[in-house]
C-alpha cells in the first residue's frame, strides 16, 4: 500500500474484494464514496460488497494486532484436541509428515538452524566479495 492512488477504469464491473478492502485499510481510511470513486462503482455498492464479506475494519486490526496469539490458541486447541485413537487412526504417511512438520516448528521455536547451509558456498561467497571489494579499493 504505497502513498500513489490508482483510480481504476470506471467500466471494470468485476472489482476484487482485495482492492476494496485495500483503500479501507488506509491510514486515515478512505470513506465508502472516495472507495467508489477510485474503483468505479457506487457507495453502496462498496458499502454492501465489505458487508456481504463480514470485512470490518476494527475487527481487521484487532486481528492483525493479535494474529500470533490467536493463531497460538488454535494450534493449542488442535493439539489438545488429539488423542491416541486418532493418532492410531491417521495414515502412517500423514503421520511421518506431521512428525517432520513439528520437529522443524520446534527447531523454529528453539532458535535452532531450519536449513542446512553450505559451508563451502559461504566461505566461496565470502571470498569473493573480498575479491571484488579489494578490486573497487584499486580503482579509487
Amino acid at each position: 500500500m504505497g502513498d500513489t492512488v490508482d483510480v481504476i477504469d470506471r467500466s471494470v464491473k468485476d472489482i476484487p474484494i482485495e482492492s476494496i478492502i485495500e483503500y479501507a485499510d488506509r491510514e486515515p481510511p478512505l470513506s465508502y464514496q472516495e472507495i467508489a470513486d477510485l474503483v468505479g462503482c457506487t457507495k453502496q455498492n462498496v458499502h454492501d460488497r465489505l458487508r456481504r464479506v463480514g470485512y470490518n475494519r476494527a475487527n481487521a486490526k484487532h486481528f492483525e494486532k493479535n494474529r500470533a496469539k490467536t493463531f497460538q490458541f488454535l494450534q493449542s486447541r488442535i493439539l489438545n484436541s488429539i488423542d491416541d485413537q486418532e493418532i492410531k487412526d491417521t495414515p502412517v504417511y500423514q503421520r511421518i509428515i506431521s512428525a517432520g512438520i513439528l520437529y522443524d516448528k520446534e527447531r523454529l521455536e528453539s532458535g535452532k538452524s531450519t536449513a542446512n547451509i553450505s559451508v563451502v558456498e559461504v566461505q566461496g561467497t565470502i571470498a569473493d566479495l573480498q575479491k571484488q571489494a579489494d578490486d573497487l579499493r584499486k580503482q579509487l
